[in-house]
């Protein structure tokens, strides 16, 4: 035992016009490695599928994150007061 997978998961956003916004985010720990993976016992395989459950969600969490930040900053860019031109005014 010992030997850690890696998960990484990739966000991606794709405009309409085709401007992708990406990132990808691991797991800080990584998970149990596919030889190690205990399926001998109910306790053995609960505790690495939760140990795989909790990467997915953190890597998940970090990923929904990071394209989100992103995404909102180039909104603001696009959007700002200053950017936006003004409507006419009756």
């Amino acid at each position: 035992m010992g030997k850690k997978s890696k998960i990484e998961l990739i966000a991606r956003i794709t405009t309409p016009d085709g401007k992708v916004f990406e990132t990808t985010a691991a797991a800080p720990d990584g998970v149990v490695d596919l030889d190690d993976f205990d399926l001998s016992t109910r306790d053995g395989f609960l505790r690495d599928f939760d140990a795989l459950e909790q990467g997915l969600v953190a890597a998940g969490k970090k990923a929904e994150e990071d394209v989100a930040r992103k995404y909102l900053e180039e909104a603001s860019k696009k959007n700002s007061p200053d950017k936006k031109e003004k409507e006419p005014t009756d």
